[in-house]
């Protein structure tokens, strides 16, 4: 029989490989995984560390990864030293937000290709789609946005 410890390491790791194979790195994975499951005041490095075995080395780039995507706050409770990291409110908002915030220059260099390069007719087509699917999903997400926004209440 499995502990409740041993089935919450399991869960994480589930959830870590679930979202490394959807891009996140494998240690961003792990953790953010973990701090989906830690209490309100979140976890210190080391306790997160803990955790998840990884080395301080690890969780700090892996912080570093979570807290750009804001998918994690950086936050530290007065007399503390250590910093607690803890997931957000609207966390999932958030992330979306900051990878959309990439699409602009790349739409902006896929057309700049597609104006000064040449290219094969499938390569045009191609780059073609891909401007237009990104400018698609920058134009409909913040109404998808929104309505989970309504819907969440």
């Amino acid at each position: 029989m499995t502990t409740k410890a041993e089935r919450h390491a399991a869960w994480v790791e589930d959830v870590g490989i679930l979202l490394a194979d959807m891009g996140i790195p494998r240690m961003g994975a792990k953790a953010f995984a973990a701090l989906l499951t830690a209490p309100e005041e979140g976890l210190t490095a080391r306790e997160l560390g803990e955790r998840i075995s990884a080395s301080p080395a690890a969780i700090s780039g892996a912080m570093k990864l979570l807290t750009q995507f804001r998918m994690v706050r950086r936050t530290r409770r007065p007399g503390e030293r250590a910093d607690r990291f803890t997931i957000g409110e609207n966390f999932w908002e958030q992330a979306i937000e900051a990878e959309m915030q990439a699409y602009g220059p790349m739409i902006d260099t896929v057309q700049r290709g597609l104006d000064e390069l040449d290219l094969s007719p499938a390569a045009r087509d191609r780059m073609t789609e891909t401007r237009d699917f990104l400018a698609f999903f920058t134009e409909e997400m913040p109404r998808l946005i929104e309505r989970w926004e309504k819907r969440r209440g």
